[in-house]
């Protein structure tokens, strides 16, 4: 009986020994990591928007109680920054700030998901890395100089100005030419908050895909 038991504890001893040597001298390799997709300028074709509760009031003092931002960015590397104001009683916004003329920009997706943007009329390119103290709306808010956007991976848009931060999920063709059209049409109606009486870019659905 007791060579019984010494034979288990040995065999055991054994066993155990050979799993350290297999342990150390041929560990067990690190599972391969999964590939990062790769992204390109088509990745970041669109209208990117969201819709969030905001309290103040436009330039001519009238309250308003949440804030749609939309950024567009069109397949030819051009684009620009909506801000529309609206006071919850009415579907047609109180005020909108940027469009073409007063926010646009070119752009380009860097393999990090960083987009560089510019100026269109002098190629200049733009920081990427800026801050702004306060967190007024209107002209501030659409200033492409003050403003970062990156892609990200789960195909969300991150929107940096200054304090204000804001993730904008991609609009389908439909929702897309709406907004446009709303934000639009109120910037031509509102030269004073708008792009100096100037008519934006005319929407096309063959803009986005």
């Amino acid at each position: 009986m007791k060579k019984n038991i010494f034979a288990m504890f040995a065999a055991a001893a054994l066993m155990l020994g050979m799993a350290s040597c297999a342990n150390e001298d041929n560990p067990t390799p690190a599972p391969e990591p999964e590939p990062t997709p790769s992204i390109s300028d088509k990745d970041l074709v669109g209208v990117w928007w969201e819709e969030y509760e905001y309290a103040d009031v436009t330039e001519d003092g009238v309250p308003f109680t949440s804030v749609v931002m939309a950024v567009r960015a069109d397949d030819d590397n051009t684009g620009c920054i909506y801000l529309g104001v609206f006071d919850g009683k009415s579907e047609e916004p109180l005020a909108v700030y940027g469009g073409f003329e007063e926010s646009g920009f070119t752009w380009d997706l860097l393999e990090d998901g960083r987009v560089l943007l510019g100026d269109p009329e002098t190629g200049e390119t733009y920081s990427l890395s800026r801050t702004r103290g306060d967190s007024s709306y209107g002209k501030d808010m659409t200033n492409v100089a003050n403003t970062n956007l990156t892609y990200n991976s789960n195909g969300t848009v991150t929107a940096t100005n200054g304090s204000s931060t804001e993730t904008l999920s991609k609009a389908s063709a439909e929702k897309a030419e709406e907004l446009i059209k709303q934000l639009d049409t109120k910037i031509q109606s509102n030269v004073k908050l708008g792009n100096g009486g100037k008519a934006p870019k005319d929407f096309d659905e063959d803009d986005i895909r």
